[in-house]
């Protein structure tokens, strides 16, 4: 039945059902690739931490915790991930972000490497020392508010980032690919110095 709400129980991946919320549930093991489609979940805690060709479509994701989780070659498509623990998580060899929010949530050191991004907006995330090497970016991908000290963007075409609200002292980019990269003045004088450019 659609539009359930299940509060405070513990239950099987399996047995999710669309159009539901769960709310403060423990989310047990699935013994098949996770596929959730028009899902809310709510300070749920997941037993799992191998979500290696999931699929999550239209859910929301709100206060909960994957850390160092894998999600390798996934699909997330027009869905909510906010105020999440999610520090470590590997993302990376083409799992794809189509039409995502992604809010107050903890990223340090994950791994998006080799993603697909489409339409995707970080907001006020802390993003300190993720990679984002090799990725392939359309239409956009932008970071308001968000900590993007150390993050690694090697490799990655910048034409359709927009840096312009985040925050960072060091960033690292391939100056081959940096052609497009929306920034604010500060971040232009750091840039300067980070690519080696002197100024007289």
């Amino acid at each position: 039945m659609d539009n359930q709400v299940i509060e405070g129980q513990t239950i099987s991946f399996d047995t999710i059902t669309y159009g539901s919320t769960y709310r403060n549930c423990t989310i047990e093991n699935s013994f098949d690739p996770v596929k959730v489609d028009s899902v809310t979940f709510d300070h749920c805690v997941f037993m799992q931490t191998d979500f290696v060709r999931s699929e999550w479509l239209d859910t929301v994701i709100d206060h909960c915790e994957f850390l160092n989780a894998a999600f390798n070659e996934s699909y997330f498509f027009r869905s909510e991930i906010k105020s999440c623990r999610m520090m470590g998580c590997d993302f990376s060899n083409q799992t794809v972000f189509k039409e995502m929010t992604i809010k107050d949530c903890q990223l340090s050191y994950s791994n998006f490497s080799v993603t697909h991004f489409q339409d995707v907006e970080f907001t006020r995330c802390d993003l300190k020392e993720a990679s984002f090497q090799a990725v392939e970016i359309k239409k956009k991908l932008t970071f308001p508010e968000s900590n993007l000290e150390g993050c690694d963007f090697i490799e990655t075409n910048m034409k359709f980032v927009d840096f312009s609200q985040s925050e960072f002292e060091t960033v690292i980019l391939d100056p081959r690919l940096v052609r497009g990269l929306s920034i604010n003045a500060y971040q232009a004088t750091i840039l300067v110095t980070l690519l080696g450019i002197k100024l007289k």
